[in-house]
């Protein structure tokens, strides 16, 4: 009897645009294009998303003939290598063992897209990585993605430089929600209100991106000046 040789691991990345991929072939009866994958995790070039097919095809979980448009075939699920695992682990170690493997395994990995200011605005730079979540800390994954912030204006909120904040993209937001916000393509993050500005003299209403930080002055601007990129849900700190 000839025997099945392992699969090889997936990383948390690898894993995540496996099930993309499986979920799209699910749902529409084809696999996602390159644009897709790209757009779903917000990677910076298509070279990103020939990488990680490149890897997935090396380890066995597809083939991806070069060439062809939606032609991605799902060789193993990405539960394969997890679920033979879990069976070893339950065996060896018993149902314990089982029990953490499966909570490794519902963890969540959202693109990382960079860095966002709690300070004066600064551009958002755009990098391939991922953050590992729990699913419980973000409310709809497919539309989420983190930032790391820099800089010290919502320590009164709680969140503090080299903080990775979870985020829910929406372009609109409630008066005092936190959100990421950009102005002249540089993103901030800062709680939003729109209201006329104390002390103007005028009714107009503005958009005012507040601190929370007693020691900095709220930035004001022309609604259309200012496009919400998504409200923040969640924080991960790392000690």
């Amino acid at each position: 009897m000839t025997k099945k040789t392992p699969l090889p691991p997936l990383t948390p990345k690898e894993k995540s645009v496996l099930e993309f991929i499986e979920e799209h072939i699910l749902s529409s009866g084809v696999s996602p294009s390159y644009q897709e994958i790209k757009d779903h995790f917000g990677l910076a070039s298509f070279n990103s998303v020939q990488n990680y097919l490149k890897q997935l095809t090396a380890k066995g979980y597809i083939e991806n003939p070069l060439g062809q448009k939606r032609a991605i075939q799902v060789l193993h699920s990405a539960s394969a290598f997890q679920e033979r695992q879990s069976k070893l682990v339950s065996t060896k170690t018993g149902s314990q063992s089982s029990q953490l493997l499966q909570a490794r395994d519902e963890i969540l990995s959202l693109p990382l897209l960079g860095k966002v200011a709690a300070g004066l605005p600064i551009e958002a730079l755009k990098h391939d990585e991922f953050v590992d979540v729990p699913p419980s800390m973000v409310r709809n994954p497919a539309k989420s993605f983190a930032l790391k912030v820099q800089g010290d204006s919502m320590i009164e909120d709680g969140i503090f430089d080299e903080d990775i904040i979870l985020i829910q993209k929406q372009n609109t937001a409630g008066n005092g929600d936190i959100v990421v916000a950009t102005v002249e393509n540089e993103a901030t993050v800062k709680r939003i209100y729109v209201r006329a500005k104390p002390d103007s003299g005028s009714s107009q209403k503005l958009v005012e991106l507040r601190p929370s930080n007693s020691t900095m002055k709220s930035m004001w601007y022309e609604p259309e000046q200012v496009e919400i990129r998504g409200i923040v849900v969640g924080l991960i700190r790392k000690f």
